[in-house]
């Protein structure tokens, strides 16, 4: 038969109940705290990770509608640059093609002036080249009688002023008064006595007083004479005649090329 003191079991069971609590004061009680503190440091640190969870999904969530907004503006922006672009190219076309046809009609113009300008300067040579040869024509084929004819009608010309026109005489009067006045007569061909007397005659009628005379001869003039009294010249000669046509040929001309351009 077992024989159990129960004096040790006591003291044995008192000792293991002692060193439980020692156990759980010094030990378990330290690890069970420590646990508690692990489990809500865990649990917050959980919450922390939902609330960080859900700011990131708040976050994702503002991302993709600000890509979305600046998608939607980005396009926006392209689609009204487009038009802007296109307004400007349709302007610039606009633009050039104006610019193009100012230049096309300026250099019609030009081309036009040009040509307009070229037939004149080609006509009035034709002109000046045919006066040249009739100035020659007529300088071997004028006669004396031709030439004394067109001084006597300055002669005449100057009497029908003096009936007519005694305002105009008066002030060529006044303009040789307080001098002896000179007349300059330049003949084509050499003139007689009977002539130059005429001549003297007539314009110290015009001017009311003896007048020189003075002569001189310029072949240029083909026929007849120019004649000089202070400011009043008088021409009557084949060269003035020639010189009235051309000028009067031209004006016709530019008038005729003006209507054709």
């Amino acid at each position: 038969m077992l024989d159990i003191d129960l004096t040790t079991v006591i003291f044995q069971v008192a000792n293991f109940l002692i060193l439980v609590v020692l156990l759980y004061f010094l030990l378990f009680k330290k690890i069970l705290k420590r646990a508690e503190n692990r489990k809500e440091e865990l649990n917050q640190i959980r919450l922390t990770a939902e609330e960080n969870l859900v700011e990131s999904e708040n976050m994702r969530s503002e991302l993709e509608n600000a890509i979305n907004n600046f998608n939607i503006n980005l396009e926006e922006r392209i689609s009204s640059a487009k038009s802007e672009l296109e307004v400007t190219r349709q302007q610039m076309i606009s633009e050039v093609k104006a610019e193009a046809e100012q230049i096309f009609l300026q250099t019609q113009d030009d081309v036009n002036l040009a040509q307009k300008q070229s037939l004149e300067n080609f006509h009035l040579r034709i002109i000046e080249v045919a006066l040249e040869l009739s100035k020659k024509l007529l300088a071997g084929s004028t006669t004396v009688e031709i030439h004394e004819n067109l001084i006597k009608q300055i002669i005449e010309s100057v009497w029908e002023k003096g009936k007519k026109e005694m305002r105009q005489v008066e002030t060529i009067r006044k303009s040789l008064a307080n001098r002896e006045p000179t007349l300059f007569v330049t003949t084509a061909q050499p003139i007689n006595k009977e002539l130059q007397g005429n001549i003297v005659r007539t314009f110290s009628a015009l001017a009311d007083k003896n007048i020189n005379l003075e002569i001189n001869q310029d072949v240029s003039l083909i026929s007849g004479a120019r004649i000089r009294l202070g400011d009043y010249i008088v021409e009557n000669s084949l060269a003035s005649k020639i010189a009235e046509i051309k000028d009067s040929v031209s004006e016709e001309l530019k008038t005729l090329l003006n209507n054709e351009f």
